[in-house]
C-alpha cells in the first residue's frame, strides 16, 4: 500500500515564523507515516520566470519548479496568473489541481488564511493553522504601495480579497496561533470559526538558560527586518535612547538586510558601533546568540504571536514588547516583561529598568522559563493537531 501524502500549502520556506510552523507540520506528519509536500505560491519578485503578469499573458504559461526544501521535503514553487492581484496568488490552477490529486490530506500553514484557497474552491476537506488576519499581515506593506498600485488594491484586490478570505474561513478546519489571531478571525468571518488554539511549540530542551553567557545591557530582536510591521526604525531609536542614559548598552538585530534608511538612521544617531545586524543564522548559532541577550525587545505595529520571542524566553530572556496582539498573551507587567506604548522613551525606560536591577531581572528570566514549559510545549501542540487532523478526516 503507497504511503498516504499531505498536501501542505504555505509560503515561501526561506526565512520567519511560518517556515517554523511548516516544519513542525511536516516533521510531524513524516513521524507518523504520512509523507509531507510543500506547495507555494513563488513571488514574481523572486521568480518572474514563473507567474504572468498582465503585460505577459498573450505570450507566456505559468510555470512550477520542484525543489527540496527545509528537511529535504519535496517541494513546488508554483508561480500565478496577475500576480498583480493577490487573490490570483492561490487560485487552483491546472498545477494545483494535479498536486491536490496526488495527495490524501491538506494543510494550509501561513500568515493568513488564503494558502487554503485551492482547497475551498475544489471542495477539499482542509485544516488552515492561521496567524494573522488577511488586513492586518499586510498592512504595513500596502503603506508603502505607488499611487497607482494603492487604487488597484483598493478598488480590486481588497473586495475580491476579502470575499475570500471569508470563504477560506468558513470553509476549513481553522486552527489560529494565538488567542489574538482567533479573535481576528472571528471579526472577519462574523462567526466564531476557530476550532482551537495551536500555539507554535518551542524546543525548550534546545533552546535553554545559560547564565554564564549573559551579555548585561545587550539587547535583541530577530525578524524579518524587511518587513514594515517589525518596525525596526523603533528599535533604533529605542536604543539611542538607552544609550543616552546608559552608554554600556548594546544591541542586535537578527533577520536579513537592514534598508538603507535605518542604515541611515544608525549612522545619524551614532549608533554604528552599538545596533549589529545579523543575516538569518542556523538555529545552532541563534540560540547561543539568544542565550547572551539581557533583554528582548518586540517593537512590531503587529505579531500574530512572534515565535522569536518566546525562543528567548525559553532561554530565559525577559521581553519588553508594544501592544501589538499575539506578544500580549505572554507578556504579562512585573512578571515576564513590560508592554510598552509605540514610543522610544517608553521602551527604553523599561528596558533599563530591567538591565539595571538585576534581582527583578533573575526574577523575570525565571518566570518567563516556566511560561514557556507550561504554555508552547511540543506534547500540547501535537494534542492540538491530531485532534483536529481526525475530526477533520474521520
Amino acid at each position: 500500500m503507497s504511503q498516504p501524502r499531505a498536501l501542505l500549502a504555505t509560503i515561501p520556506p526561506y526565512s520567519g515564523g511560518v517556515p517554523q510552523m511548516t516544519r513542525f507540520i511536516a516533521d510531524t506528519l513524516k513521524c507518523a507515516g504520512i509523507q509531507p509536500v510543500l506547495s507555494y505560491y513563488e513571488p514574481y519578485s523572486l521568480s518572474p520566470n514563473l507567474s504572468v503578469p498582465g503585460f505577459q499573458l498573450l505570450g507566456k504559461q505559468i510555470g512550477c519548479e520542484k525543489r527540496k526544501e527545509l528537511n529535504g521535503y519535496e517541494s513546488f514553487a508554483i508561480g500565478a496568473w496577475l500576480p498583480e492581484l493577490e487573490f490570483t496568488h492561490y487560485l487552483p490552477t491546472k498545477i494545483w489541481r494535479n498536486l491536490m490529486e496526488s495527495c490524501d490530506y491538506y494543510i494550509s500553514i501561513s500568515g493568513n488564511c488564503l494558502a487554503g484557497l485551492p482547497f475551498t474552491l475544489k471542495d477539499k476537506k482542509f485544516i488552515a493553522w492561521v496567524a494573522s488576519s488577511w488586513a492586518a499581515d499586510r498592512e504595513d506593506r500596502v503603506n508603502a504601495f505607488p499611487w497607482h498600485r494603492k487604487i488597484l488594491d483598493k478598488v480590486v484586490n481588497t473586495p475580491v480579497t476579502r470575499y475570500m478570505e471569508r470563504k477560506v474561513l468558513n470553509k476549513g478546519k481553522v486552527l489560529a496561533l494565538s488567542r489574538y489571531t482567533r479573535s481576528s478571525l472571528n471579526a472577519v468571518a462574523g462567526q466564531n470559526i476557530c476550532n482551537g488554539i495551536l500555539p507554535m511549540p518551542i524546543d525548550s530542551d534546545t533552546l535553554n538558560p545559560s547564565p554564564a553567557r549573559i551579555q548585561a545591557g545587550k539587547i535583541g530582536f530577530v525578524g524579518r527586518i524587511d518587513d514594515p510591521r517589525k518596525n525596526i526604525e523603533l528599535f533604533v531609536r529605542t536604543i539611542a535612547r538607552c544609550r543616552e542614559l546608559n552608554k554600556d548598552i548594546t544591541s542586535v538585530v537578527v533577520g536579513g538586510e537592514p534598508s538603507p534608511s535605518i542604515l541611515n538612521l544608525v549612522e545619524s544617531l551614532g549608533l554604528k558601533n552599538s545596533v549589529e545586524f545579523v543575516r538569518y543564522v542556523k538555529h545552532s548559532k541563534l540560540v547561543s546568540l539568544l542565550q547572551t541577550l539581557d533583554v528582548f525587545v518586540i517593537p512590531s505595529h503587529q505579531e500574530g504571536l512572534c515565535i522569536a520571542a518566546l525562543e528567548a524566553m525559553a532561554c530565559g530572556c525577559p521581553v519588553i514588547s508594544t501592544r501589538c496582539g499575539g506578544p500580549e498573551e505572554f507578556v504579562h507587567d512585573g512578571e515576564t516583561g513590560y508592554l510598552v506604548d509605540s514610543d522610544s522613551n517608553a521602551m527604553a525606560d523599561k528596558i533599563l529598568e530591567v538591565v539595571q536591577d538585576r534581582e527583578l531581572r533573575n526574577r523575570l528570566s525565571a518566570n518567563v522559563r516556566d511560561l514557556v514549559l507550561t504554555n508552547y510545549s511540543k506534547a500540547s501542540a501535537l494534542d492540538a493537531f491530531w485532534k483536529a487532523l481526525n475530526d477533520t478526516y474521520h
